[in-house]
């Protein structure tokens, strides 16, 4: 198999004489092939290089959700280090949605979505994404993870058969994309809505000042959950928040 493509994301951001130095000698890489982070990291107006990671492995038996998030994305940061230069920070992420029968993964199928999401309709779930930011040459590696829940309306037979004919959840975890058409799905999301977009912003900034990361970072904030395109029914007491 051939190298991973490596492409650099540029973005127009203003650079003083006194960071501009640093900023071309200490790079970060995002470790995924997730549009969806990509575009998370391009809004924060952070500058990063995209590595593709290996297909993610399989988890040890009985190792809880919350935890394995955390040990999935470091898999995929750890199997794009050796690519990098010494001195570049590796990010990587997973996210697990936790339906009332357990972790769901990506459905892959039309019929495995609409179980998903059968399993989903009227209820609360769980939405976790783990975070792990490794330092190149260095033995400096944090881990974390962001909990939000989120409140599916009681959507009718015809809402669903109609989405998952849309063809977008068949590569979402938890079979649904809060960014996207299954925003109409989602009453309301209780903790930040990138955490169910798939990464935690402010929670990656955190761990990159925690690995060593020199330069100034900027300040984080959440994405708006998108308004549906039907008339929701007010989100008390759980409410898609803002914060920094």
């Amino acid at each position: 198999m051939g190298e991973p493509e490596l492409t650099l994301s540029a973005f127009p951001l203003p650079l003083s004489p006194r960071t501009a130095p640093r900023a071309a000698t200490v790079r970060i890489v995002l470790a995924s092939s997730s549009p969806r982070r990509r575009e998370l990291l391009t809004r924060a107006g952070i500058r990063f290089a995209v590595v593709d990671p290996p297909p993610d492995p399989p988890l040890p038996p009985g190792v809880c959700a919350d935890l394995g998030c955390q040990l999935t994305a470091r898999q995929k940061a750890v199997a794009v280090l050796e690519q990098v230069s010494p001195g570049t920070f590796v990010i990587a992420g997973d996210t697990v949605v936790v339906g009332p029968q357990g972790p769901l993964g990506k459905p892959g199928t039309a019929e495995a979505a609409l179980r998903m999401l059968t399993q989903l309709r009227g209820c609360r779930h769980t939405v976790l994404t783990g975070v792990c930011v490794l330092a190149a040459g260095s033995e400096t590696e944090v881990l974390g993870v962001s909990r939000s829940v989120v409140r599916m309306r009681d959507f009718s037979d015809e809402e669903l058969v109609t989405y998952v004919a849309s063809g977008e959840p068949l590569d979402k975890a938890g079979a649904y994309a809060v960014q996207g058409a299954g925003a109409d799905l989602v009453e309301a999301v209780s903790g930040r809505v990138d955490t169910v977009v798939g990464l935690d912003v402010a929670l990656v900034l955190r761990l990159l000042a925690e690995a060593g990361y020199p330069s100034p970072l900027p300040k984080a904030t959440d994405v708006a959950l998108q308004p549906s395109r039907r008339e929701r029914r007010p989100l008390a007491p759980m409410r898609a928040v803002q914060r920094a």
